[in-house]
C-alpha cells in the first residue's frame, strides 16, 4: 500500500482502520448486509441424524445459479475447494462467481470424498445440467479462478471448454504463498523485492501501465 499511494510508514494507517473503512463502505455503499429472514428456511433444509447416510441427496436453489445467468464477460466464475465445512473433514467444492464490485456470489456447493478429477469433472457436469434446467440457457464462462492443481485445470477444461473460450486465472493468495513457498532460503532484502514486484503487477491499473510495470521488473 504504501508503494501504490506513495506513503511513508508512519502515514499507513493501522490493520485495525483499514478493516473498520472496509466494513463500513461495503455495508453503506455496496449494500452487503445480512438479511436474518431465511434462518429457519435453511435450518429445515440441513443435513440431520434423519437423513441416510447411503441415499445421496441434494438441495437447489434458483436463485444461487441465476448469479451466473449473465454475460460471461462480467464476472469470473471461481472454484475452490475447502475442508472446514464439515465436522469430518471431506472435501468440499465451492463454486461461485465474483462481480466488478469484487463481491463474490455462490451458486453451489459439492460434497465429496477425493480431490480427484473425475469428481470435479462431475461436479462441473451436474452444475450444468441443472443450470440449463431452471434457467433455460447454457452455463458459459470466460474466466475461471481455481486452485493450483492439475486435478481442477483438467476438469474445468472438460467442463467448460467444449464451448466456452475461457482464460484460467490463478488465486493471487495461491501464488504468494508457492511465491513465498519457493524464496525460502532466499536473502529477506531479495525476498520483499520480489514481492513488492508483484504487487505492482497485481494493482496495474489497465494493460498498458502493466505492460510498463513487466519491463520494469524484467
Amino acid at each position: 500500500m504504501a508503494r501504490r499511494f506513495g506513503l511513508s510508514e508512519a502515514e499507513m494507517p493501522t490493520l485495525r482502520q483499514v478493516q473498520w473503512f472496509i466494513s463500513h463502505y461495503t455495508k453503506k455503499t455496496l449494500h452487503r448486509n445480512d438479511d436474518h429472514e431465511i434462518l429457519d428456511q435453511i435450518e429445515q433444509l440441513a443435513y440431520g441424524p434423519e437423513v441416510s447416510d447411503t441415499s445421496p441427496f441434494s438441495n437447489v436453489t434458483s436463485r444461487l445459479l441465476l448469479n451466473a445467468a449473465r454475460d460471461p464477460a462480467l464476472f469470473v466464475f471461481h472454484m475452490n475447494t475447502t475442508f472446514k465445512l464439515n465436522h469430518v473433514a471431506y472435501p468440499a467444492i465451492v463454486c461461485g462467481v465474483s462481480d466488478r464490485c469484487r463481491s463474490c456470489h455462490l451458486v453451489a456447493l459439492f460434497v465429496t470424498s477425493q480431490r480427484l478429477e473425475g469428481l470435479y469433472v462431475r461436479a462441473l457436469s451436474s452444475l450444468r445440467k441443472v443450470f440449463t434446467a431452471i434457467t433455460g440457457k447454457q452455463m458459459f464462462v470466460q474466466y475461471v479462478m481455481a486452485d493450483a492443481e492439475a486435478a481442477q485445470l483438467n476438469a474445468v477444461n472438460q467442463g467448460f471448454g467444449v464451448d466456452s473460450d475461457y482464460t484460467y486465472l490463478t488465486c493471487f493468495y495461491h501464488l504468494m504463498a508457492k511465491v513465498h513457498e519457493k524464496l525460502k532460503g532466499v536473502p529477506d532484502s531479495l525476498c520483499e523485492r520480489v514481492a513488492a514486484d508483484i504487487y505492482d503487477l497485481h494493482f496495474a491499473a489497465s494493460k498498458e501501465l502493466y505492460d510498463e510495470q513487466v519491463k520494469i521488473v524484467l
